[in-house]
């Protein structure tokens, strides 16, 4: 039988310790769940300044930040075992440009966290996704403001 090697499970602990995501700390999820709502609400006070295709792609961006503060929501509840809630923010009032650009920026921060928790073992593929809905989203915000016509 084997004696047991303390030094050697220290750096077991260690190795294990380091390759841990910050996910397993949920703390940073509301935040997140509150930015991708925030943005919903924007997409969808934006789809009323656009007619056509243009409204159709902001209706879906909308639907689609729904479904990742729903994600988020889960993944909190599953770490946390609680729900988490947030308040609905009032619609912006800035020009459509301003507001596209904050978007485009508010995008960019999403996709960051989100490839930053691609590791994690559990929930890896659904921030992969997230992720790649979050390339799109700027995708459409590059478009939308390469058609705006200036006053």
């Amino acid at each position: 039988m084997e004696t047991y090697n303390k030094e050697k499970a220290a750096r077991v602990w260690q190795r294990v310790h380091e390759s841990a995501t910050p996910l397993d700390n949920a703390g940073h999820l509301p935040a997140l769940i509150a930015g991708e709502w925030t943005d919903a609400v924007t997409y969808l006070q934006l789809s009323r300044r656009f007619q056509g295709r243009e409204s159709q792609l902001l209706r879906r961006l909308f639907e689609e930040e729904q479904s990742h503060a729903a994600c988020l929501k889960g993944i909190y509840t599953l770490l946390t075992g609680e729900q988490v809630t947030h308040a609905t923010p009032p619609p912006p009032q800035e020009p459509t440009e301003v507001v596209l650009r904050r978007c485009y920026g508010r995008e960019m921060q999403c996709l960051a966290a989100y490839e930053q928790h691609a590791a994690s073992r559990e929930y890896g593929q659904v921030f992969t996704r997230l992720a790649q809905q979050e390339w799109e989203h700027c995708r459409v915000i590059l478009e939308l403001l390469g058609k705006l016509k200036r006053k």
